[in-house]
């Protein structure tokens, strides 16, 4: 009969352990045969117990890593110091990413497994809702003709923040991206106004037009916000105007209470927040018009999309229709306050003729 109550049994927490403890002290009193019948066992599993309960003491009683003694293949410590680094850089980049940016030796999977054992892993928001997929629709778009536009606050970033106040950095970024190709097309301000986004798409519309882009088919859409003149009566000035009256192409004002409808330069901000906004420092004002500078070309013609089958904006751009300069997509950020009139307010319209 096993000298062990079932009682003692259920409320053990390490129950291999006292079992163990019990076999030993059996066979030191009774012996190794009396042990070994009355535990159901084997006189060498006896042995081995009074054996290393002998030689380690107790401790000599808890299981024991199966683990090899070594491993060849496994990571050196330099390089996995050289992963958790440049995650901490980027921490918007995951592992297939980090190991085509950075050009990291250990495999896709190694660098999962460093960044999940150090803990580096960023959850995903969930979403509330599945969504319908639109990308087989937006791969239909010819390149350049589809745009979406947004503002993005930069004064709650709080990486940010200190330099925005320290060298009197844009509080706001308006941005345009391609849906089709995904490239992205930066100006900032010091505020949200009718002004300051209606100078964005007539230097915007300007440039694609100097590259021989048809502007007819070139559609424009915004949420209802009044920059984008979601609540104007009239359609004789402003942004829309700018858009259909002086350029002849075409501003879509999203519908209300349809937030996924602008998905693609929401997505881009998460990302650029992650990427640039949240790991980024600078030395002075020139520093953020430089590095910014080179964030947007390195999304236009470098970083490869996952979304879109790991192409970069500039390849979408070639293959879908070469006769289209690449240059197109260089047009750089700029201070939405070099290009206000002088003498002039923000929302007073210039008088001309």
């Amino acid at each position: 009969m096993c000298p062990i109550t079932y009682y003692t049994m259920i409320r053990s927490k390490q129950k291999n352990f006292d079992v163990r403890v019990h076999l030993v002290r059996m066979a030191l009193t009774h012996g190794i045969r009396e042990a070994s019948r009355t535990f159901g066992c084997s006189r060498n599993t006896t042995r081995k117990w009074l054996r290393r309960f002998q030689e380690q003491g107790p401790k000599g009683l808890r299981d024991r890593s199966r683990a090899p003694n070594s491993c060849p293949h496994k990571t050196p410590p330099e390089v996995e110091n050289i992963v958790v680094k440049q995650r901490k850089r980027t921490p918007g980049f995951g592992a297939r990413r980090m190991k085509e940016e950075f050009e990291l030796t250990p495999s896709v999977g190694a660098i999962g497994r460093i960044i999940r054992q150090r803990g580096l892993t960023r959850k995903r928001k969930k979403k509330s809702r599945v969504k319908r997929d639109l990308r087989v629709v937006k791969q239909q778009y010819r390149p350049l003709t589809h745009f979406q536009m947004d503002v993005k606050y930069l004064d709650d970033i709080p990486n940010y923040w200190p330099y925005m106040k320290r060298f009197h950095l844009p509080q706001f970024q308006y941005t345009i991206r391609c849906v089709r190709t995904g490239a992205v097309f930066l100006t900032y301000g010091d505020e949200i106004s009718a002004t300051y986004a209606e100078l964005t798409v007539r230097r915007f519309l300007l440039h694609l037009q100097q590259f021989g882009i048809n502007l007819a088919e070139v559609v424009i859409q915004t949420d209802r916000g009044g920059e984008f003149g979601g609540n104007a009566v009239t359609t004789d000035c402003g942004f829309s105007h700018t858009i259909e009256n002086i350029f002849g192409a075409y501003h879509r004002l999203l519908l209300r209470y349809n937030p996924n409808a602008n998905a693609d330069v929401e997505s881009f901000h998460a990302h650029e927040e992650t990427e640039f906004f949240d790991v980024q420092s600078f030395q002075h004002p020139r520093d953020f018009w430089d590095k910014i500078t080179s964030y947007q070309h390195y999304w236009n013609l470098a970083r490869k999309n996952s979304y879109k089958n790991y192409q970069t904006p500039l390849e979408i751009l070639t293959k879908a229709d070469p006769h289209i300069p690449p240059q197109i997509l260089l047009l750089h950020p700029i201070n939405l306050d070099t290009l206000l009139p002088s003498q002039v307010g923000h929302h007073v319209p210039v008088q001309t003729g």
